[in-house]
């Protein structure tokens, strides 16, 4: 299920929009992530190679207008999954939950990471809230399709995955911190709206 609220104005009279990522650039393998900005458990970016990605984001905005996505995703249920099938079972699911967003998430301008327990953030360059969406919705499906054991959760018998997103059409003044706010929000209208469903913000 995907639920959408739009604040602020509407970006769609901006007649100015970037792709400032090169087919080579696209090429590029997230591996080149080094070892200061990786994850140890997942092999993905960590939250600084986040916070560093971000504030590149911003300093591009500055040459063109640019959209911006955030996707912020939480394992559903992950302490009962943790508590009922122990250490080793909640880390592997962690593992094959960022290996797939890792493989969904293909161009150089986009980055998924590790940001606490059992939550993930993805920067989703030059990508707007239809866009967004339709990242979203193909991760929540793939982890579906993974059919990890979860009895513990009280919506399914196998892990699910609510995700908060915020689009923004980025410029020099852009807060990051606002930014983060509302994709933090945005999750938590999803968690509340039942679990294992999208809730997309606009600012």
């Amino acid at each position: 299920m995907i639920c959408f609220q739009r604040t602020g104005k509407d970006p769609t009279n901006m007649n100015k929009f970037c792709d400032p990522y090169s087919e080579d650039d696209m090429k590029k393998d997230v591996s080149e992530i080094n070892s200061n900005d990786r994850d140890t458990l997942t092999q993905i970016a960590n939250r600084r190679k986040f916070d560093a990605m971000f504030t590149e984001a911003i300093n591009k905005s500055k040459i063109t207008v640019c959209y911006l996505s955030i996707l912020m995703i939480d394992i559903d249920y992950f302490k009962n999954l943790n508590d009922t099938y122990g250490q080793l079972s909640s880390d592997n699911c962690l593992r094959q939950v960022a290996s797939l967003l890792r493989d969904t998430l293909k161009r150089s301008g986009d980055l998924a990471a590790r940001w606490n327990d059992e939550k993930f953030a993805c920067i989703l360059s030059d990508t707007d809230a239809v866009g967004a969406a339709k990242i979203a919705e193909e991760v929540r499906t793939k982890v579906l399709e993974l059919a990890i054991p979860n009895t513990a959760s009280a919506v399914a018998e196998i892990v699910t995955v609510s995700i908060g997103t915020v689009t923004s059409i980025l410029t020099d003044e852009t807060s990051y911190d606002t930014l983060l706010k509302k994709a933090e929000q945005a999750l938590s209208m999803a968690n509340e709206m039942g679990r294992n469903r999208i809730f997309i913000s606009v600012s």
